[in-house]
């Protein structure tokens, strides 16, 4: 081999590669990735299968070379008879020496299904992780190219360790992905409108209910990839929440850095707002890693006792303490608390007192960051 044809070789067998840990992010470059692969290897057909086809089921792959009348028949019935299944896990097999030749030529998926497509020679790897995945991948060659020879066996054992690490990583962020549907959901379901951003305080995040409360545009709205403010002191008591809260992610500190209370027209349709440091994001600078900061609103204004149960049993409230508690929780200071639950300065004072003793606080602050972390689980 030349220096040069070495070159071509190393060159294509890394766009082989990258196509294949690309598809771990966007599968359809495992379309790329088989096109590539199944001209390298002389083949007419060339599959990944991430969930095998079932009854009802035409499982998800991706293919190469076979045309949707093909797929769909292989997904529709002839999965059901392919006896090229449940190979050695991480071993280079060919269909021939896994079945044998007489077996597999009076076999009805041969006559049937294979000779129709010219699909006679079959190499094949299985990839499997308990619980995680399990990966088939399949070659095929036609009659007239024959059986795949030592050389072709030996570059897909090079793959098989990128295979796996392709299929590992594919499945962690299609779990990330899920978590996170399952998490913006139930923001969504417990009335929490979720906004990130990032350490320039862009936003890059919103949930659908979010969405909604800055389209509003009442108290708080979204121009230009930035939270905005009607009230100018609030926006700059955000600004320096924001501030500690990014400072604070940066250092490896957790919970909530500050919870303010959102005026809007009319007054009952308020929201509470919590910030606090989010998480570390890739970034594409000489800095890879940075900040973000994580703000909630909670819009159900109308239910703010719902969790007084949880409060009395979690700390040893009484009804007025649980309810003053998560008053203070919402924003509101012990001079507004007071005047909401109808009782005196004097008194709800006093309940402060009462609440401090039982939780071990001693300062406001450190009170609503517990209730939040406790009520509302955000930390």
């Amino acid at each position: 081999m030349t220096r040069t044809s070495a070159r071509a070789e190393i060159r294509d067998f890394s766009q082989l590669l990258l196509r294949l840990h690309e598809g771990a992010a966007d599968p359809g470059r495992w379309r790329e990735f088989l096109e590539l692969i199944g001209r390298r290897l002389r083949a007419n057909y060339a599959t990944l299968v991430l969930r095998s086809p079932a009854l009802g089921e035409s499982g998800l792959l991706y293919t190469w070379g076979a045309g949707t009348e093909g797929t769909a028949a292989y997904t529709g019935h002839y999965y059901a008879l392919d006896p090229f299944v449940h190979l050695p896990e991480g071993q280079v097999v060919t269909l021939h020496e896994f079945v044998g030749r007489e077996r597999l030529e009076t076999s009805e998926f041969f006559r049937e299904y294979m000779q129709p497509v010219d699909a006679i020679y079959i190499l094949g790897i299985d990839l499997h992780q308990p619980g995680q995945y399990y990966l088939k991948f399949r070659v095929c060659r036609s009659a007239r190219t024959g059986e795949f020879e030592a050389a072709a066996r030996r570059f897909c054992e090079l793959l098989i360790p990128h295979l796996r690490t392709a299929i590992r990583t594919h499945a962690v962020l299609d779990l990330t992905r899920t978590e996170r549907s399952i998490y913006a959901d139930a923001m969504t379901d417990l009335m929490l409108a979720t906004i990130i951003l990032d350490e320039d305080a862009r936003v890059v995040h919103t949930n659908e209910l979010a969405r909604k409360v800055l389209g509003e545009r009442r108290g708080i709205a979204l121009e230009n990839a930035a939270l905005v403010f009607d009230d100018r002191r609030l926006a700059q008591r955000f600004r320096a929440a924001f501030a500690r809260a990014l400072e604070a992610g940066r250092t490896g500190s957790s919970g909530i850095v500050e919870a303010i209370r959102v005026q809007r027209v009319p007054a009952e349709s308020q929201l509470g707002m919590i910030i606090r440091p989010g998480w570390p994001r890739l970034r594409e600078s000489d800095s890879p890693m940075t900040g973000s900061v994580a703000v909630f609103l909670s819009t159900d204004t109308g239910t703010r006792d719902a969790p007084t149960a949880s409060v009395r049993e979690l700390f040893g409230f009484t009804e007025k303490e649980a309810q003053l508690a998560l008053s203070l929780a919402n924003g509101r200071t012990i001079q507004e608390a007071a005047v909401d639950l109808g009782m005196s300065l004097h008194t709800a004072r006093t309940h402060l007192r009462a609440i401090y003793a039982k939780t071990g606080i001693d300062r406001q602050a450190k009170l609503v960051r517990a209730i939040l972390r406790s009520v509302a689980a955000l930390s």
